[in-house]
């Protein structure tokens, strides 16, 4: 039962993040006005983010009533950690800017590294794929391990 929970979990972050920024993001920004699309795509990706906190969080739970200590030790553990920290950073820390740059409002971090909103869309879109391939790499793990039992 718990392995269901698990990759009901997985499948669905990995799902939503790869329609919202790979299917849904593309085909808004093709269809609509730019300021439109961008505010429909942030919201989505806002909603993402959440998703895969709460997976995050399913996910880890779960790995550790079922192996303790050992789950974070594993590869499965790893990926699961650096892609929840990946989303932590991009919801918490990066979207943040972007929105602050967007409205014209104080943000401490663009005055230390710089206030483009392209570049700090880049450093966005660069960890929301770097987040994806580590699900990737988390799915991948989790199918060898369910080989292994």
């Amino acid at each position: 039962m718990r392995i269901k929970f698990e990759l009901v979990l997985l499948i669905a972050w990995l799902g939503c993040l790869g329609c919202a920024g790979y299917l849904v993001a593309p085909v808004l920004f093709a269809h609509l006005p730019k300021m439109t699309a961008g505010d429909l795509a942030g919201k989505l990706f806002h909603y993402v983010s959440y998703i895969g906190l709460a997976a995050t969080v399913g996910l880890l739970l779960s790995g550790c009533l079922n192996e303790r200590c050992g789950f974070i030790k594993s590869a499965r553990g790893r990926w699961l950690l650096f892609a929840g920290a990946l989303t932590l950073i991009n919801e918490f820390l990066i979207t943040p800017v972007i929105v602050a740059l967007k409205t014209n409002t104080h943000h401490w971090l663009p005055e230390r590294f710089g206030d483009s909103f392209a570049a700090w869309h880049g450093v966005s879109q660069t960890v929301y794929l770097l987040t994806f391939i580590c699900l990737l790499a988390l799915a991948w793990s989790w199918a060898q391990w369910l080989g292994k039992r």
